[in-house]
């Protein structure tokens, strides 16, 4: 399981705060990024439902006055989520108690929201990821061999890749169940990972033609360095080979090590968000705005043993 102690790559809101701020979804095949709304049989495939949130991240509608996000991108009460030209403000949050999910009530209601995958079988679906995280940087080689990306510069652009599901960790206490996602050279056409920034966006599979909201995202592998004591950097990679995590040498094989991602699972978590989307008054009490006071800790690295060596949050996790 992970470990207490973390690492964030902060993708965030100020330089004297954070490590960087983010962008969008680094795709395999091209720098360009989709920044527009996905067409054709992949329409409404979740990008109506991401709303501008906590500056430069996203939160996703579930309920009329509802939406979920990720805790460790900040957002207190009393702030704005802006989604189809509109902005709402928040009244309410709710923390997750074991996973780094939060939801938020707002003052009004949206227009439309997110349906949830409630099922067990995401494992092999494929499945649409939106975000607000780095252009694809420099390229990372070993040797003159192309292993992927540094991440780049920042922006706030929304945009979206697609990846497959490849099957489901348990990261432990305060991190739970994951969807975890690998960047793979010979994968989808839009094959996309994540880069700092993209921290809870949407994970969208698609159910009998219905795309449901099945994981927010969390983690993702990191950092890297090319020697055991060199500076770290932070990257998106189709192959690990030749390079260290956190120190350890990845083995160089003909075969490549892709990087991987991680969303946390929503479905496991649905008795919790019933609590709080299913009734008018909620058994799980909101925090105030003013209990959401302290600075964020920067966490050190993280592992999630033989399955996930040095997963890295996406952005700084602040305490309660």
């Amino acid at each position: 399981m992970f470990s207490s102690r973390r690492f964030v790559l902060a993708a965030a809101l100020a330089a004297s705060l954070f490590v960087s701020r983010a962008d969008a979804v680094i795709l395999y095949r091209s720098s360009t990024r989709n920044t527009s709304a996905p067409s054709g049989t992949i329409a409404n495939s979740g990008w109506q439902w991401q709303g501008n949130w906590a500056g430069g991240f996203t939160g996703t509608p579930i309920a009329p006055q509802y939406f979920i996000t990720a805790e460790h991108v900040g957002g207190g009460v009393g702030a704005n989520i802006w989604i189809a030209g509109k902005n709402h403000k928040t009244t309410a949050v709710y923390h997750d108690p074991s996973t780094d999910l939060e939801i938020f009530k707002i003052s009004d209601k949206f227009s439309s929201w997110a349906p949830l995958y409630t099922g067990t079988g995401e494992t092999g679906k494929t499945a649409m990821v939106f975000g607000r995280g780095t252009t694809r940087g420099t390229a990372v080689n070993v040797g003159t061999t192309l292993h992927g990306w540094k991440w780049g510069t920042q922006d706030g652009v929304r945009s979206w890749g697609n990846n497959t599901v490849s099957g489901v960790v348990n990261g432990g206490t305060n991190i739970g169940q994951v969807l975890k996602f690998t960047f793979s050279k010979g994968g989808l056409s839009n094959e996309g990972a994540l880069s700092g920034g993209d921290s809870a966006g949407g994970v969208f599979i698609d159910i009998n033609g219905k795309w449901e909201l099945a994981g927010i995202n969390y983690l993702v592998d990191g950092p890297f360095s090319t020697t055991s004591t060199g500076s770290t950097f932070n990257a998106s990679l189709f192959d690990k080979g030749g390079l260290y995590q956190q120190g350890v040498k990845v083995t160089d094989t003909t075969a490549d090590v892709p990087g991987n991602w991680y969303a946390t699972r929503v479905s496991n978590r649905m008795s919790w968000i019933k609590s709080i989307i299913g009734t008018t008054t909620s058994a799980s009490a909101a925090l105030s705005a003013t209990s959401l006071g302290g600075t964020g800790a920067v966490p050190e690295p993280a592992s999630l043993s033989a399955l996930m060596i040095g997963a890295t949050a996406l952005l700084r996790r602040r305490r309660r």
